[in-house]
C-alpha cells in the first residue's frame, strides 16, 4: 500500500526556508539512517556525539526520497538535497508548517508518570472516532515533538501529543509549537528530583504545559493530587478559566466510583461529563485505572464519544516496557512463567505502581512472586534513602523474592529481609544468569528500573527463552 505524500518538494523548500532543486515527495520523516523507511526525508542532526550528515548518503541508499542537510558534501543524489542553514532549526520550522496546516483536534499530555501509557490509551480511542495521529514511542522532547508535529497528516481529525522535561523551560517552547486545544497533566511526583528543588517546583514546570493553550482551550488535572490546588491556580493566573479533574474526589468532574483490579486490567465505574459509566480497561493497576479517566476527560473535552471510548478501552493493553505482560516457557522448557515488562522507566511512585501490580499477580500452583528491580536515576540527594525505602512495601506487600540492580540498589539490598533478598548484581548483564536459573513454572516476574541501568537486556534474556502467544 502506497502511503499518503506528506510534504512535496516544494512545500518543504517553502516551510523550511531551505533551498532544493529536486522534485521529489516525501511519506515520513527519519532522522536515523538505520532506521530509514522507503520514502522518508531523513533529517541530518547534529549533536556533542554524533553528526547525522555522515549518513546522508547512506540514508539515501536506504530508500529514503531526500535529505536535509545543512552541508551536500559526500552526498551523490544531489536532486534529492534539501539545504537548510541549521538542520535541527528547520526541523522546527517544519513542525511549524505541520502545526499550522492542521485543523486537528490536539491533545497535549505531560506529567512525572504516566505520559507515554495515558497517551497510547487515548490515541488508540480516538482512533476508533478518526484519523488519530499520536507522539510515537516517547517523542516527547525537543526533536521529538517536532518530528510528530512535521509527520501529523493534514487530514487528521486527532492530534495526541506526549511532552517531557528534565528541567524548567522546556515545556513551555515545545507545547507553544504543538498549541492544543486540551492540556493534561497527570501527576506530580517525585521524578527528575536532581534538577529541582522540591516537587513544588517540579509541578510548576509541568503547568509550563498551560502556555500553548488559548484562553478557551480545557486543562485536565488530577484532583487527588497535592499539587492539584497549585495547578489550578497557575492555569487561573494565565486567563485559563475551563479546568476540569479527574479522580476520586467527589468534586472531579470525571470521578472514579469503584475499581476491581485484576491480573489481566480493571472494572471501573465512573462518571464522565455527567454520565455514569461501566468499564473495564485491559491494564492491571490502580495508576491504569486513574490513567483511563483522564483519558475519557480528553474524549469529552474535544467534543468526541466518551461512551463509546470507554467500551474500546476493554482493547488497551500495556505498551512495551511499561507494564506489558508476557507468558514466557522457563530456560529449561518445562513450564511457563509469567514476565511484566515495566522496564522502560523508574521514579519511586512508578516504582511502587509496579510493586502492587505485582503483589495483585497470581503466580501459577508453587510459584513467587519476583521483583527484579534496577535502580532509579534523577532524585539527587535523597536517591539513598528513596532505594532503601523500597523494603517497605516489598515486605508489606509479601513478595517473596527480590533481585536488585545497579549502585545505589544496594541500598535496598542493605534493608531488604534476607528471606526476601534474592541477591543484587552491578549491572544488568550479571544478574541475567543467576535470575534465569531461579525461575520455576508459575511465578511472576516484575522487571523494572530506570532507562540508563538497563534492565531492559533482562526482559530480553528472558523473552529468549520463547514468549508463549
Amino acid at each position: 500500500m502506497t502511503k499518503a505524500v506528506l510534504w512535496t518538494a516544494k512545500d518543504a523548500e517553502t516551510a523550511t526556508g531551505g533551498k532544493t532543486t529536486g522534485d521529489w515527495t516525501v511519506a515520513g520523516i527519519s532522522i536515523d539512517s538505520r532506521k530509514v523507511s522507503e520514502g522518508d526525508l531523513f533529517i541530518a542532526l547534529k549533536g556533542p556525539n554524533f553528526d547525522g550528515h555522515k549518513f546522508a548518503q547512506a540514508a539515501l541508499d536506504a530508500g529514503a526520497h531526500a535529505v536535509m542537510v545543512s552541508d551536500a558534501k559526500g552526498i551523490t543524489d544531489t536532486d534529492k538535497v534539501l539545504l537548510v542553514d541549521d538542520t535541527m532549526a528547520a526541523l522546527e520550522r517544519l513542525g511549524l508548517a505541520g502545526r499550522a496546516r492542521s485543523k486537528a483536534k490536539i491533545v497535549a499530555i505531560t506529567g512525572s508518570v504516566g505520559k507515554t501509557g495515558t497517551k497510547e490509551a487515548l490515541k488508540y480511542v480516538l482512533s476508533q472516532q478518526g484519523k488519530t495521529h499520536a507522539s510515537p514511542a516517547s517523542f516527547n522532547n525537543h526533536w521529538g515533538v517536532p518530528i510528530t508535529l512535521a509527520t501529523l497528516p493534514a487530514d487528521a481529525d486527532f492530534g495526541v501529543f506526549e511532552i517531557g522535561m528534565n528541567h524548567p523551560g522546556e515545556i513551555s517552547k515545545l507545547v507553544k509549537m504543538v498549541k492544543p486545544s486540551v492540556a493534561v497533566i497527570t501527576t506530580v511526583v517525585g521524578a527528575h528530583t536532581e534538577f529541582f528543588k522540591d516537587e513544588a517546583e517540579i509541578a510548576m514546570a509541568k503547568a509550563e504545559i498551560f502556555d500553548g493553550l488559548d484562553k478557551d482551550g480545557t486543562v485536565i488535572l488530577n484532583r487527588d493530587n497535592m499539587h492539584y490546588f497549585a495547578l489550578a491556580r497557575r492555569a487561573k493566573e494565565l486567563g485559563l478559566g475551563n479546568i476540569k479533574c479527574f479522580g476520586t474526589d467527589a468534586m472531579a468532574n470525571y470521578r472514579l466510583f469503584e475499581a476491581n483490579i485484576v491480573t489481566d486490567g480493571s472494572a471501573v465505574r465512573a462518571r464522565v461529563g455527567g454520565c455514569d459509566l461501566e468499564y473495564f480497561i485491559g491494564c492491571p493497576g490502580e495508576h491504569w485505572v486513574l490513567n483511563s479517566l483522564a483519558v475519557l476527560g480528553c474524549v469529552d473535552a474535544i467534543g468526541a464519544d466518551p461512551v463509546s471510548a470507554a467500551q474500546d478501552l476493554a482493547d488497551v493493553t500495556p505498551p512495551a516496557g511499561r507494564g506489558e505482560t508476557h507468558t514466557v516457557k522457563l530456560p529449561s522448557g518445562d513450564g511457563t512463567f509469567t514476565l511484566i515488562d515495566d522496564a522502560y522507566n523508574a521514579n519511586p511512585t512508578s516504582m511502587m505502581a509496579g510493586i502492587k501490580v505485582l503483589s495483585q499477580t497470581k503466580p501459577g500452583d508453587g510459584g513467587r512472586k519476583i521483583a527484579v528491580l534496577g535502580e532509579m536515576r534523577e532524585l539527587g540527594d535523597i536517591a539513598p534513602k528513596m532505594h532503601a525505602d523500597l523494603h517497605h512495601p516489598l515486605t508489606a506487600l509479601e513478595i517473596d523474592r527480590v533481585y536488585s540492580v545497579g549502585p545505589m540498589m544496594a541500598e535496598l539490598y542493605k534493608t531488604l529481609p534476607s528471606e526476601r533478598n534474592a541477591g543484587h548484581f552491578d549491572t544488568a548483564e550479571d544478574a541475567i544468569e543467576p535470575i534465569k536459573a531461579d525461575l520455576r513454572d508459575g511465578d511472576v516476574v516484575l522487571v523494572k528500573g530506570s532507562l540508563g541501568i538497563y534492565v531492559s537486556k533482562i526482559v530480553s534474556a528472558l523473552k529468549s527463552c520463547g514468549v508463549v502467544e
